[in-house]
């Protein structure tokens, strides 16, 4: 059995797939351990010259707050209209589409009757000439808006099925409970993307609503950029190959799902509103793939030891579950084992694969940024001065260029280690939306990763260094112990020149 790293895939022969499957992981687990966590990275098109489907016709609703105060300013509504039209512009032929106006009920604004049309030459003017009538006047109960999207592209399983909603103000006119449960409904059947334009909607919303539906959440700062971020979605939409890529997890008698999260392109929990097929096997649904997308997903599995009667070998290769990939209902990849391995090395364990730790990393970011909007637009300054002190640290060392851009327009860097940034004087609240809604963008410099060669198994018992060797692990200040040729901390990425300075000042 090999060290921590890839699990390989067979290679040489069976029939070429769409998807490419590798699991990371350090499969070494202390008999304490009740827990693990494995990468899963997914990318269309695997390397053994597979070719994806063509693109696949589309199911596109575009869902436009109407409410009153999108004719404040009247550029707004303008905007909107636009930018609707620039939609339909982009829809390929044979497609199906739908416009509708949101208020604090749903309107079919086209076609007039609650379905879809199929684009066309002809029916795409028609649906320019119709984004005339959307005019503002009314309250916000995204939920409804999302029921009616739902409603017309459920009749549609085998199409791309996407949504854009585009609000400038607060879901006010339902309650949480009944946007939950529309939510719940629309779970798995279609991805939305969701825009806020102004400085009135509540970015925690649109995070809800494109975590659960499995898209993007953005801030519009100036009108003037609608279009173009219209026509943006519209391109990727079009360009999707995959309706529906699901990730089923069969797991070993003793061994249990906790989590599975999506950690990039950007963050997003799959545990929620998983399919739960028996009582050891899960689906995951996570949406439309286009060609040469790749995504990582950090899955978390709770495990055990066992009773004294039945205690699986110490040193021996176990199969903790089976990974695989499915679209339309059929494999699209090999299966893959998550490995386990029960030992008394003490030292194995704690070993943390790199690319794991950037992920957790990146989760704990996620919390700075959440915590530091939460306390702004509570009026408690020095707790978000404090989270976000925290953000800029976690970003500067995971690479994360978009959120520290983003942090800029709210903060000041003052070089203070006990107050390392300042609120800006004058910050306004589109600054504070643009930074609330990075807090799921797993965007950074990260290097390229490639995938570790198959490395020596390694002996029963803790391995014995060549003689006339001083090869030893590296202890970090953090606990955590890497390999003798680790350059930084494989969990908390310091460096061990600077790990040795901070031992030797000690």
């Amino acid at each position: 059995m090999g060290d921590a790293g890839v699990t390989p895939g067979p290679g040489g022969s069976g029939p070429p797939h769409a998807f490419g499957l590798e699991i990371v992981q350090n499969p070494y687990r202390s008999t304490s351990d009740t827990g693990m966590a494995v990468v899963l990275r997914v990318t269309a098109r695997s390397p053994a010259q597979a070719v994806m489907p063509a693109p696949t016709a589309a199911g596109v609703v575009v869902l436009i707050d109407c409410s009153s105060s999108m004719g404040y300013p009247q550029a707004k509504i303008t905007a909107a209209k636009q930018a609707t039209r620039a939609a339909i512009d982009a829809i390929r032929d044979g497609s199906s589409f739908a416009i509708v106006a949101g208020t604090d009920t749903a309107r079919m604004v086209y076609p007039e009757r609650a379905t879809t049309a199929v684009a066309s030459d002809s029916t795409r003017a028609e649906a320019r000439r119709a984004t005339g009538h959307l005019y503002a006047g009314g309250g916000t109960a995204m939920g409804g808006w999302l029921r009616l999207a739902d409603h017309l592209l459920r009749p549609h399983p085998d199409l791309v099925r996407h949504v854009i909603l585009l609000t400038d103000g607060r879901n006010e006119h339902e309650t949480p409970e009944q946007l939950e449960e529309v939510l719940t409904g629309c779970a798995g059947n279609f991805v939305c993307d969701a825009r806020g334009i102004g400085e009135d909607w509540d970015h925690r919303q649109l995070l809800r609503i494109t975590s659960v539906l499995r898209g993007t959440a953005e801030a519009i700062g100036n009108v003037d950029e609608l279009v173009a971020d219209f026509e943006s979605i519209m391109d990727r939409t079009m360009g999707k190959q995959v309706p529906d890529l699901r990730i089923r997890l069969t797991t070993a008698p003793g061994v249990r799902v906790r989590s599975v999260r999506q950690e990039t392109p950007t963050l997003s929990d799959l545990t929620e509103h998983a399919t739960v097929l028996d009582d050891r096997t899960t689906e995951f649904y996570t949406g439309s793939w286009t060609d040469d997308e790749s995504r990582d997903f950090l899955v978390e599995l709770a495990i055990g030891y066992g009773s004294n009667d039945d205690r699986p070998p110490l040193e021996e290769e176990l199969r903790a579950a089976r990974v695989d990939l499915l679209m339309a209902g059929e494999r699209c990849a090999d299966p893959r084992p998550i490995v386990l391995c029960w030992t008394d090395d003490p030292v194995a364990p704690t070993r943390i694969e790199p690319l794991i730790a950037r992920h957790l990393g990146q989760e704990e970011l996620g919390d700075a940024v959440t915590a530091g909007c939460d306390a702004l637009e509570a009026g408690d300054r020095r707790t978000a001065e404090a989270q976000l002190g925290i953000a800029l640290r976690l970003a500067e060392r995971l690479g994360n260029t978009e959120v520290l851009h983003r942090l800029a327009g709210l903060v000041e860097v003052t070089g203070d280690p006990d107050r390392p940034v300042r609120l800006k004087e004058g910050w306004t609240r589109s600054a504070l939306l643009r930074f609330g809604v990075s807090s799921v963008m797993a965007g950074g410099a990260e290097s390229p990763w490639e995938a570790p060669q198959p490395r020596t198994p390694r002996s029963p018992g803790p391995p014995s260094p060549e003689p006339g060797t001083a090869a030893v692990d590296q202890v970090c200040p953090c606990g955590r112990i890497s390999p003798p040729d680790a350059t930084a901390c494989e969990a908390c990425r310091r460096p061990f020149g600077e790990a040795a300075a901070v031992g030797e000042g000690a």
